[in-house]
Order: structure tokens, then C-alpha cells, then sequence
């Protein structure tokens, strides 16, 4: 009996033909061989040095921001760098083997650098956390006498051992913060201005002219203490610590 051109008992049966004319170890060698390369690619890959983490924090676990950090590897480079918000400064893919990093922090810790050790390996970061204590703050408020020409005058911490602060106090509120080193006595007084208005801190002159312009008692604060102290100049004192007249700017 025959259907549709087919023998109704014959059995039906289906023959690929595929269009490659490789032979069937040749494919099966490159696919190895892509195999292999991938693990080789992994394998170079997870060998590859974790980056280097030098962290710079305070004493209440507050990132440092623009501490200076430098890192010397085995190899003798040297890398330096600043703390960003994080209070971090990294390097990515430096040589394996242990680097010695050197951190300092801004002048406001009047802090000696620190030295540490860290060792850059496969994969893992290496981390170095370098801590420092807090200064102490003087919150100084100079009383403008009645009457008398508004003005941002200088004022200066003068500390035991050296260490000094200058700033210029608001010339609406006539408020300043001083930085002192935590644990040194300190006198706070009005002096004629060392230093621009826009950039506080450390003056070569470490006096004060007590004897003609307005000081505080001696003073101290610990570690990240804020102390108050007020200065009350007379129209004489005021006029003799005003900053010249600043230039008008364009």
C-alpha cells in the first residue's frame, strides 16, 4: 500500500546534514583551547595587587581631610597624596610586597608625622589607619568699643613651647576660632595682623603685646575641648589693632 508516495511499512528515519566540513577533533581542540585561555585570563586576573588604603582619622573616629600622605614601596617608588573626604588616600595596582607610609595631618593638629607599615597582596585592599589626636579650640569674641569703626582684627594664640594661631575675627560678630595644642598653656590676645585675612594660622612671631593691646589670662584645653574667651579693647586699643583699610575689589 503506498500513501502520499510512501510505503506505509517503511520505516521513517531522519539524516542531519550540516554544512561544516571540519573535522569533528579539530572543533573539539579550539574549543580547549578557548577554555583553557579563559582560565588562564581568570587566573591572571585574581593575581592582580589590591589597591593601598592609608586612612587618616581623629581620635572620635572622624575622617582627617587633607592630610598629606606618602608611601614608599619595595620597588623604591613613591607615591604622595592628600586625604579626600573620606579622610583616604588610595593607589591602585602597586607593586606586591610591604610599603612604608608616612602621614601628616593638617597644621590646625600641631601633630609630628606618623610612620606605618602595609602590605600589598592579590586581590584584598591593604589598609593602613594612622590616628591623631584632637586639638583643643579657643571661641574668642572681641567686643567692638561703642562708636567705634567696624574691622577684622587679628587675633593670636601664643603657646607654651612656641606653637601659635592667628585669624581675623568677623567683622559683623567679631567671633574667631583659635587652634591650640590640646594640654598647653595658652594666652589669647588682639595684635596687629601677620597674616592675610583669608588664611589663618601658624605666624612666625610668637609674642603678644599685652602690655598695650588686650590679653586673656593663661588658658588650656584637652582634647577636642572648645574654650571661650573674651576680649574687651578700649576705643584706643581698637584703633591701634584695626587693620589697615582692605582694597576695594573689581
Amino acid at each position: 500500500m503506498i500513501e502520499n508516495d510512501v510505503h506505509a511499512g517503511a520505516p521513517r528515519s531522519f539524516e542531519p546534514r550540516f554544512a561544516s566540513r571540519v573535522p569533528g577533533w579539530l572543533e573539539g581542540t579550539v574549543v580547549a583551547a578557548v577554555f583553557v585561555l579563559i582560565a588562564v585570563i581568570l587566573w591572571l586576573v585574581m593575581q592582580n595587587p589590591g589597591p593601598l588604603v592609608v586612612q587618616v582619622i581623629d581620635d572620635a573616629r572622624h575622617p582627617v581631610i587633607d592630610a598629606r600622605v606618602k608611601c614608599a614601596g619595595p620597588d623604591g617608588k613613591e607615591f604622595t597624596g592628600l586625604t579626600d573626604v573620606f579622610g583616604e588616600a588610595k593607589w591602585p595596582g602597586l607593586a606586591k610586597g610591604v610599603w612604608t607610609c608616612e602621614a601628616l595631618p593638617p597644621v590646625r593638629f600641631f601633630a609630628a608625622p606618623r610612620q606605618g607599615y602595609a602590605t600589598v597582596i592579590a586581590r584584598k585592599p591593604a589598609t593602613w589607619v594612622a590616628m591623631f589626636e584632637r586639638p583643643g579650640r579657643a571661641s574668642v569674641e572681641v567686643l567692638r568699643p561703642q562708636g567705634a569703626v567696624r574691622a577684622a582684627p587679628a587675633v593670636r594664640a601664643v603657646c607654651e613651647g612656641g606653637d601659635t594661631w592667628e585669624a581675623r575675627a568677623g567683622v559683623l560678630d567679631g567671633r574667631v576660632t583659635l587652634w591650640i595644642p590640646h594640654g598647653s598653656r595658652c594666652r589669647v590676645g588682639l595684635v596687629r595682623p601677620e597674616l592675610p585675612r583669608a588664611t589663618p594660622g601658624p605666624v612666625t612671631d610668637s609674642r603678644l603685646s599685652c602690655v598695650t593691646l588686650p590679653c586673656s589670662a593663661e588658658v588650656s584645653a584637652s582634647v577636642g575641648e572648645q574654650i571661650d574667651v573674651t576680649l574687651r579693647p578700649t576705643p584706643e586699643q581698637w584703633a591701634q589693632a584695626r587693620p589697615p583699610p582692605e582694597p576695594d575689589t573689581p
